[in-house]
């Protein structure tokens, strides 16, 4: 399987580069400027700059075929504080560039399948796995097959793909959601899903999830265990509030206990427990700013850790 996705996805680099010359490609991307600020008992404070952009291209094939790349960029005056592997780059590696992102889009009735490198999340709120987008450069995506869309009344997701590591370790998930609109306001999913660790173990893995909206505001929770005999178990609730049309503020709590998401990689620090407090504001319609501050402690020791971050975005 590895060697039939690596071989697929060195021909869909060079086809895209190749396509990008001969069709026009539809360009959007963002840059952003992110302040944070890292705590944790009997470790130094850690506060630093980090500076991003990523444009990413799609040139229509027809017939609901695209070709889709990112070239994505980072740095970060402490390099412990960026998006970027430091394990590929180095520990004191502050900037990266790479074209990270690349691979086929097919488009049918209200479904979007992709085929390549790309980031993936796993549970409605990315609490059982998340490489996400906002990660950059080499080591950080996954190889292989998405699908996302509407399948009559039922929201479907899937991912079947390996991970982008350093060498052969090449983990492997398997995930698919479905997700159900009770009425305007009330919607709920299930999801099913397996993490396959290179070398033949695995774990298997559930989660539901609700969300509930009133007026401007929402509610979302999901919950989610694993196959494991100990330490099995996760869960994150979040409520939103919308002052307007540009202001919003939430607060979440959270725990991923150790085994609870998948190979140690949900979008809530693993084996943590805690809280994030953030609001967002759109300056324009391109335009935001997010301020997070998230307060959390380690579960196995109760070690008590924070990290503040402030983010401006420019979308076009």
């Amino acid at each position: 399987m590895k060697k039939v996705i690596a071989v697929t996805l060195a021909s869909l680099s060079v086809s895209l580069t190749s396509v990008a010359f001969a069709a026009p490609a539809e360009l959007s991307g963002d840059v952003s400027v992110k302040l944070a600020r890292e705590t944790a008992e009997g470790s130094p404070n850690i506060s630093g700059g980090i500076y991003t952009f990523k444009l990413k291209g799609e040139t229509d094939l027809g017939a609901g075929w695209s070709l889709y790349g990112r070239l994505g960029g980072q740095y970060a005056s402490k390099p412990s504080l960026g998006d970027f592997n430091g394990d590929t780059y180095g520990a004191e590696k502050k900037g990266v560039i790479a074209f990270d992102q690349f691979g086929v889009n097919y488009k049918k009735d209200q479904v979007v399948y992709k085929l390549g490198r790309q980031d993936a999340t796993v549970g409605a709120m990315a609490l059982l796995y998340s490489r996400s987008d906002s990660n950059i450069g080499k080591n950080v995506f996954v190889d292989g097959l998405s699908a996302s869309g509407k399948v009559g009344v039922v929201d479907v997701s899937a991912l079947f793909a390996k991970e982008d590591n350093i060498g052969s370790e090449d983990n492997k998930i398997y995930a698919i959601r479905t997700g159900f609109k009770a009425n305007e306001d009330l919607s709920w999913g299930v999801t099913l899903g397996r993490y396959q660790y290179n070398g033949g173990e695995s774990t298997n893995h559930w989660a539901a999830d609700g969300t509930y909206k009133f007026g401007k505001n929402s509610v979302t929770a999901e919950f989610a265990k694993s196959s494991s005999n100990v330490d099995n178990k996760a869960y994150a609730a979040s409520f939103n509030y919308g002052f307007n049309d540009k202001t919003a503020a939430y607060i979440t709590n959270f725990r991923v206990e150790t085994n609870g998401d998948m190979g140690g990689q949900s979008d809530f620090d693993n084996d943590n427990k805690g809280f994030y407090y953030g609001v967002t504001h759109k300056l324009s319609e391109n335009q935001e700013l997010e301020l997070v501050y998230k307060d959390q402690k380690q579960i196995s020791n109760g070690q008590h850790n924070t990290k503040v971050e402030a983010t401006f975005t420019h979308s076009f």
